[in-house]
């Protein structure tokens, strides 16, 4: 599945595509349109260096994609 983040929040008026390839906590929550704490919460895979938690741009999307339901209903 092909993401379109044009439609999310962007941090600072950015586009999605164009965003830094490791984003901070703050950017991630932004771009997902949740607050920190919900952030935190979710099982996306994040880096540790030092106290910073930071974020691939493509784990985002992955994680994204592999947690899009289906707006389909299922055929009976």
């Amino acid at each position: 599945m092909n993401t379109d983040f044009g439609t999310l929040n962007e941090p600072e008026g950015r586009s999605f595509k164009s965003t830094p390839d490791i984003l901070s906590r703050r950017e991630t929550a932004a771009i997902l349109g949740i607050c920190l704490t919900t952030l935190d919460r979710l099982d996306i895979p994040r880096t540790r260096v030092r106290h910073r938690i930071m974020y691939k741009r493509e784990v985002i999307i992955k994680w994204v994609d592999d947690h899009t339901e289906s707006t389909k209903k299922a055929q009976i």
